[in-house]
């Protein structure tokens, strides 16, 4: 069990231990006695509530088609023999100080690495982020192969890069939305 299912359900333990603990009753009166209201029993044969079906019982299943895909072997030896070469070109261009859409695009397309237009994206942070007050830059996903990727980003500060497995199909490619 992941680390975040288990806080859910230790949330989820607490919450009725703490509304199941209070009693369904009538408060105490001045004499400190209280009177208990009957409560439906699950197995009473009682309709069962038309919402429940609205809430997600299975979140961890529910989210695994906006999970990235585990690379292959072979498609992570392949962006690991690539990753130096890219972020030594990706770091050079940044510290002339062009950190743009284009210079990124002609950089890694320029590698002779036999990436094609499509398997190069490169997406201004500020845009991508609706936000002119992020840091200045681009993302940057390259397709390595079937369910592989090179991503990070080109800043004035750095060069990150690291290989990690594409979106799930339908999804994205390498570089997640902003709703992931």
């Amino acid at each position: 069990m992941g680390m975040r299912v288990a806080s859910r359900v230790v949330g989820c333990l607490a919450a009725v231990t703490v509304v199941g603990g209070c009693g369904g009753g009538v408060p105490a009166g001045p004499g400190g006695s209280s009177t208990s209201t009957p409560q439906p029993s699950s197995t009473s044969g009682a309709t069962p509530d038309p919402t429940s079906d609205l809430v997600a019982p299975h979140d961890e299943e529910n989210a695994a088609a906006t999970r990235r895909q585990d690379p292959s072997p072979s498609d992570s030896s392949a962006a690991r023999a690539a990753l130096p070469t890219v972020r030594s070109a990706l770091e050079t261009q940044r510290r002339r100080g062009e950190i743009g859409v284009d210079e990124t695009r002609a950089t890694v397309l320029g590698l002779g690495l036999g990436y094609g237009e499509d398997d190069v994206e490169v997406i201004d942070i500020q845009e991508h982020l609706g936000d002119p007050a992020a840091t200045p830059g681009v993302l940057v996903g390259v397709v390595t192969g079937p369910r592989t990727c090179l991503v990070g980003a080109v800043t004035q500060r750095r060069v990150s890069l690291e290989v990690d497995g594409t979106g799930p199909p339908g999804e994205y490619r390498c570089v997640a939305p902003v709703t992931h």
